[in-house]
Order: C-alpha cells, then sequence, then structure tokens
C-alpha cells in the first residue's frame, strides 16, 4: 500500500496538472472535431502522465469483487480536466455499481468533490457505502477485536444454521456451520458504518468457500474436467478445491479486515487535506426515475419522505450503464446477497428480471414492434425480431429504459454541463453489435449535444471475458462525452 502522502500534490504542481489535463482535452476535441471517429485513448497512461507517475489512489477501489467496473482510471482522468466540471461541482452516478466514481470523486487530487450515486443492485450500495464512509481508527480496531474475542471464544452457541434454496449444492457442510456463525456474530453489533464494513468483509471471502468455477462471474458449479485441455488453468483449479475444502473461515474474515481497514482508513488521511472533505452518497436505486432517500443498514433504502432529485442541479453525470444483454449483474451475486439475507432467491428472480438489460424478457409483455425514431435502433430490432422475438423483446425493453434513464440525466443536470457514458460493445444473436453507436444516436434523440468519443482498450477490469455462444467478447469501452444543450 503506497504512503498516504503519496496522492497530496503542492499547490504548482496542480496547477501543472491541471494545465496538462486542459491541454490534453483541448488537441482531443480538435482530434474529433476532424475525424468524428473514436478517438483511441489510454486513460491509464495519460493518468499516469498527468500525475508524473504518483496517482496512487486505484488501490482503493478494490475492498470487494465487483463484475464490470468502471476502470478506475476513466473518471480519475475526467474529474481531471477543468472544461468537464467546475472545482466544487456535485457529480451524479446513476449505475453507480461498486461506487468507483463516488469514492474517485471524494478522493481526486486535484478536486474533492461530492456526488451522489443510484444503484438498484443491494451489494453494491452497500459496497459502495462501506468504501466512500471514513471510519475512526481506534473505533474500528476496538470493534474489531470485540468481534474477534466472540468468534474465538464461541460466543454465539447454539447459531442456527443458515439456510437458503440450494445452499448445500454451493457450501460444504462445514463452511455453512462456520459462516452461519460468523454470520450471526457480526449480527449481534451495532447496527452503524462499522457493523456494515464487516459485512462486507462476511461478503468478501464467500465465492473463496464455495464450489463455484471461480472463472465465471455467475456462480456455476466447478466442473474441473472442463478445463483438462488447459494444463495452467486445470492445476490452479486442482489447488483451488483443495483450498476451499480446507479453508479456515475465520483466517479469511480476519484477512479481509486487515486488508480493507488499510484502504479506509486512507480516507481518514484524504479527507485531511482537503479545505472542506467530499461526501458520498447513495440516494436511490433506480435511474428512470431519481429520488432522494436514505441509505441504512445493509444497503437498504429508507424511502419514507424521499424527494424527486432537483432539476439543474447536477453539475457532472458520469455513469457506466448496464450492457445490452451483456451481463448478469444480480445473479453474479446471489450466493452474497442471499448469505447477507438482502434477498431470497424469489427476490433476486424479480430484481434481475428488473434490471435494465436483463436477457429473459417476455415477448407477451412488450411491444416487440415498437419503434423509437431511431434508425440504428429501429434496424437493431427489426433484424432480431426476424431471428428470436424473446430477444427483440430484450433489447426494445432495454432502449425503452435507457430513453426513460437518458431523459431522467437531461433533466437533473446544469445546462451546458456534461454527461458522461461509458459503454462497451457486444454480441446480440452472434451479431457484433456497436452499442455506443445506438446509446449516442438514442442520447442525441433525448437532445443531448455529441462532445466527443474516445476509445480505451480493456485489460482485465473484472469484465466477464464471455459469456454464451452468441454473447461475445467485449474487448474495448468507448467513452461519450454528451452535453445539455445551453437553454434547455
Amino acid at each position: 500500500m503506497p504512503n498516504s502522502r503519496e496522492c497530496e500534490i503542492p499547490d504548482i504542481a496542480k496547477s501543472e496538472a491541471i494545465d496538462k489535463a486542459k491541454n490534453i482535452w483541448d488537441y482531443l476535441c480538435k482530434e474529433f472535431d476532424k475525424s468524428g471517429n473514436p478517438i483511441e485513448f489510454n486513460f491509464k497512461n495519460n493518468v499516469k502522465d498527468i500525475f508524473q507517475g504518483k496517482y496512487a489512489n486505484c488501490s482503493l477501489h478494490y475492498i470487494h469483487p465487483y463484475p464490470g467496473k468502471i476502470f478506475p482510471y476513466i473518471p480519475a482522468f475526467l474529474l481531471s480536466v477543468p472544461q468537464l466540471c467546475p472545482a466544487d461541482g456535485v457529480i451524479l452516478d446513476p449505475f453507480s455499481g461498486s461506487g468507483t466514481v463516488l469514492l474517485e470523486s471524494i478522493i481526486h487530487p486535484l478536486h474533492k468533490r461530492d456526488a451522489y450515486g443510484v444503484e438498484i443492485n443491494p451489494l453494491g450500495r452497500l459496497i459502495s457505502k462501506v468504501k466512500t464512509t471514513p471510519l475512526g481508527e481506534d473505533k474500528l480496531s476496538e470493534r474489531t477485536k470485540c468481534l474477534l474475542n466472540k468468534l474465538r471464544s464461541n460466543a454465539i452457541i447454539n447459531t442456527k444454521t443458515h439456510t437458503f434454496d440450494n445452499i448445500d449444492f454451493w457450501f460444504s457442510p462445514k463452511s455453512i456451520r462456520r459462516l452461519s456463525n460468523l454470520i450471526a456474530s457480526i449480527n449481534t453489533l451495532k447496527s452503524d458504518d462499522y457493523k456494515d464494513f464487516f459485512f462486507v468483509c462476511f461478503s468478501s471471502i464467500i465465492r473463496k468457500l464455495s464450489n463455484a468455477d471461480p472463472f465465471i462471474p455467475p456462480p456455476v458449479k466447478l466442473n474441473i474436467n472442463k478445463y483438462n485441455r488447459s494444463p495452467e488453468k486445470y492445476k490452479y483449479l486442482q489447488n483451488y478445491l483443495v483450498n476451499v475444502k480446507k479453508a479456515n473461515v475465520e483466517k479469511l474474515f480476519n484477512n479481509a479486515i486487515s486488508e480493507n481497514k488499510v484502504k479506509i482508513l486512507r480516507l481518514n488521511t484524504i479527507g485531511k487535506t482537503a479545505d472542506k472533505p467530499a461526501t458520498a452518497h447513495i440516494i436511490w436505486d433506480d435511474a428512470k426515475v431519481i429520488k432522494r432517500g436514505k441509505l441504512g443498514i445493509k444497503g437498504c433504502l429508507n424511502k419514507r419522505s424521499s424527494h424527486h432529485l432537483r432539476k439543474n442541479s447536477i453539475d457532472l453525470i458520469m455513469t457506466s450503464p448496464p450492457y445490452l444483454t451483456a451481463q448478469k449483474y444480480i445473479r453474479t451475486h446471489k450466493l452474497e446477497i442471499q448469505w447477507l439475507n438482502m434477498l431470497d432467491h424469489k427476490g433476486i428472480c424479480n430484481l434481475q428480471r428488473d434490471i435494465i438489460g436483463a436477457e429473459r424478457v417476455s415477448s407477451t409483455r412488450i411491444n416487440i414492434n415498437t419503434k423509437f425514431g431511431v434508425e440504428s435502433i429501429d434496424a437493431l430490432i427489426s433484424w432480431a425480431n426476424s431471428i428470436s422475438k424473446e430477444r427483440a423483446a430484450a433489447i426494445v425493453c432495454y432502449f425503452e429504459d435507457m430513453k426513460k434513464a437518458l431523459k431522467e440525466m437531461y433533466r437533473v443536470l446544469k445546462k451546458d454541463a456534461y454527461c458522461v457514458i461509458v459503454v462497451g460493445n457486444n454480441h446480440v444473436l452472434g451479431k457484433y453489435t456497436e452499442t455506443y453507436r445506438l446509446l449516442r444516436d438514442l442520447a442525441l434523440d433525448v437532445g443531448f449535444e455529441l462532445k466527443i468519443i474516445l476509445k480505451d482498450m480493456i485489460r482485465g477490469r473484472g469484465m466477464i471475458t464471455k459469456r454464451h455462444n452468441s454473447g461475445g467478447l467485449i474487448k474495448e469501452e468507448y467513452v461519450i462525452i454528451l452535453k445539455k444543450k445551453a437553454g434547455k
């Protein structure tokens, strides 16, 4: 872990970094104006160049595995560009996932900005809260000591064994007993930010104790023989299965606490370097109608007395929306969600059905002859309808939901402010689909102006490498930068 002062930048160096980011941005805009084609851009290398190789914040983002995370260097660069957001601006991420944009907003070396997040996945809301909430070192150490002493002394006796559908399919009897004891011990703690920290640490070890294939994000029982043609993977998985069987639950949990504690305590030091520490809050769960509620314990939203997020109140939107039928966002976390008692199996199925980008949509519930008036989208739906009505329905549902979300982004964004959308292309029914063009066209139809499109290669950032025969491989990310028209 880098020294906590490594990201502190003298005022002169800050000025130089801002000027460098401004010049890079001006150059990119000129190049895009010439060709109109996406500009290839290495976000990581340019961030390191702006901060002279001393950008060390990215390690703070990884307190819990989460698929499809936005690459931290994307917000790190864009938040450095003075043209995109005022120094005291407010950031919104309507699809905040595990809180990458939120965290980057409040720890950025040049300008620390307040941020709001909207996320439908309760585990994502929990992780986002924990990774953006400073904790007191003494109190965290005290609570950790108390919890671990309970575990060592078996203070929680006669614990009711945790249960959910097919739990014994995924976990050994030993792991079920030890995890049940562990979650029961955490549940005895006072309900506050520290308890949520321990919930995240607990959740982060679940997959390490399961029989799920570690190479496939949505839980699929490991069949090691499937890898017998790949000697390196086969050997790795042999050792993996041995480690799962003999795993020490308490030791894994203690290690997770130790690793995450260092990262969370960094927030205290970073906050002290700012004149006014920035804060991040998850405020809602539906990007189509954004309101302000209050986040409680374990990612639960209190919606009583909620109200709509104010029109023209956000200085910059930065988000990575769900991919077009390309990610099983909720099912990927079903084991963690059920161990944390967030949702049962039925609740997970309902949530998976309701998310934007759901793969399974009933063609009887959706009008597959819907016309958006956007040529590229209507052509894709017509083509898909000739092959699979179910897939055509999923595409219609996706763009209906994304249009509502884009309209809501437009509503809350200030005049002349920017909206950044990060998305990857993928395959639909085996056909390579330029999703970034479809979302660009939809955004223009909503009323946005296009400023620039950047393209960066994906370099193993927790994305699903291959879903199934028609899903394809997502190889690059496109960063679409839009602007709200003046006077709107």
